[in-house]
């Protein structure tokens, strides 16, 4: 699970841009101060309105995608088609 947990994290901040990376002390923990100042910086810092826009981005997409004109929609109702076809 751990993994899966750090694979996740690599996605979410170094792939996607939607997170940010907390400083990890030497001794592997994250500590309350830090967690705090991620939060703010999340929030209101400079990283906050790229993260925000990249959100929105992302948003936009998924709806283009799986919107009733999407191409996810798209490629489905070509899927059923051809099946249809076999079908019969």
């Amino acid at each position: 699970m751990y993994a899966e947990q750090r694979m996740n994290a690599v996605m979410l901040i170094e792939d996607l841009k939607v997170a940010l990376r907390p400083k990890i002390r030497e001794d592997g923990v994250v500590g309350r101060d830090e967690i705090g100042d991620t939060i703010k910086a999340l929030i209101q810092g400079d990283e906050a309105k790229e993260v925000r826009k990249r959100m929105r981005e992302l948003k936009e997409a998924a709806h283009r995608v799986f919107g009733p004109d999407g191409s996810s929609a798209n490629a489905l109702a070509r899927l059923a088609s051809k099946l249809k076809a076999y079908s019969v």
